[in-house]
């Protein structure tokens, strides 16, 4: 433990050793073909502003959605397998199927990264597949890159705790080696005595009231150019357009679409990556009970309390846009639609931290069927989409 005691200190040494020997066994198997330069180097640092895709324009045969997964690792599994997204060896099966999830992948679980690492490695097979799998932005991953951990479980925290362990002692190595570090990556020491000082000193209700074990290298990794930040969100879209279906994770409003849903995309990869001249901190229409990840006017589970003028007035500003798929809202009676079938929700609480429902995703064919999947049972036709089935006869 001489590398452990170097890095923590003598009286957090077998914690943090412990912690490592027991997460990365299982999250070593998830890891995406990139171990020396990528996941165990310094990937994460280097930059990441390609613009970031807001509309993906035709109608693939098969589109599919799968809602909040919240760090449940083994419920994302069986979600993704009843998508008929991945094998049983863990691969990609979906072919050219484009794939959306729609955000909430951090918080009330023990494995956001173990999760976050396989999601990342499918969508990268999914590309070579001729599919695409779609990763959105939630307002938990925007809280966590906030600074607002409250619903991070022990169990994260350690897996976090051995995710930076681990990168910072191939960073050392690196140099150690006489590698020069990529650009813009810290010395990894430095860097963890400032975050320890940070956190000890900070007077933020979530670190004071819900500290918990190394609650600072959360925040090291998740803040704006941090580590996770850079490489698992900032790469991602808050909004997509595919075809007709605008995702997002809690809802668009007039005011984003007037903002601009591209802008939207860009300032929040801009802050989330920590770019100089970028957002000091998170833009307006990520924050509050309207942003674009929290809002919850077309999520009701009674029709007559959703905004439906408003999601018609939304879905008419936006060029191609017949409908919108939501997460965010637990739907007790599962996958459902409203408002004409101008939204459909798809999180159904599958997660064990957050209602631990029965896993179902969505399906939506290129002949105009659209169909709620569901582990156990059938498929239950939602409704046939025949504004889908016309857009695609007249491509």
């Amino acid at each position: 433990m001489g590398l452990l005691d170097f890095l923590f200190g003598s009286s957090k040494a077998e914690v943090a050793c412990n912690s490592c020997v027991k997460s990365f066994a299982q999250m070593w198997a998830s890891y995406n073909g990139r171990p020396a330069d990528g996941a165990l180097g310094d990937d994460a640092y280097r930059p990441r502003s390609d613009p970031l895709p807001t509309s993906v324009p035709g109608a693939p045969e098969r589109l599919v959605a799968i809602g909040d997964m919240h760090g449940d690792y083994q419920k994302s599994v069986r979600a993704l397998k009843l998508a008929g997204l991945m094998d049983e060896r863990g691969k990609w099966c979906g072919g050219k199927t484009v794939a959306v999830q729609v955000g909430d992948i951090l918080d009330r679980g023990d494995h956001e990264i173990r999760t976050l690492i396989l999601l990342e490695r499918l969508a990268a097979e999914a590309q070579a597949a001729g599919g695409q799998l779609y990763l959105l932005n939630g307002n938990h991953e925007t809280m966590n890159v906030m600074g607002d951990h409250r619903y991070a479980t022990l169990g994260a925290n350690h897996e976090v705790l051995g995710f930076s362990t681990w990168r910072d002692f191939c960073a050392l190595m690196k140099r150690r080696s006489g590698c020069p570090p990529a650009e813009g990556r810290p010395d990894p020491l430095q860097e963890r005595r400032e975050a320890a000082m940070a956190a000890s000193t900070s007077t933020s209700a979530w670190h004071m009231a819900r500290a918990r074990p190394y609650n600072w290298l959360r925040s090291r990794a998740l803040a704006p150019g941090g580590e996770i930040a850079r490489r698992f969100f900032a790469a991602r879209p808050t909004v997509l357009q595919v075809g007709g279906h605008v995702f997002v994770h809690g809802g668009v409003l007039p005011a984003h679409v007037e903002y601009g849903l591209e802008r939207i995309n860009s300032e929040t990869q801009s802050w989330m990556l920590g770019q100089a001249g970028g957002p000091s901190r998170a833009p307006a229409f990520l924050r509050g009970g309207s942003a674009v990840v929290w809002a919850r006017a077309f999520s009701a589970s009674d029709e007559a309390r959703c905004d439906c003028s408003t999601l018609q007035h939304v879905l008419e500003s936006i060029p191609g846009a017949s409908r919108m798929v939501v997460g965010h809202t637990i739907q007790t009676r599962g996958i459902n639609s409203a408002c004409d079938s101008r939204v459909i929700r798809v999180d159904v609480g599958m997660s064990h931290g957050c209602g631990d429902g029965p896993v179902e995703v969505l399906e939506v064919l290129r002949d105009g069927q659209v169909l709620r999947l569901r582990e156990h049972g059938p498929a239950v036709p939602l409704y046939k989409s025949v504004l889908w089935a016309e857009s695609c006869l007249a491509e």
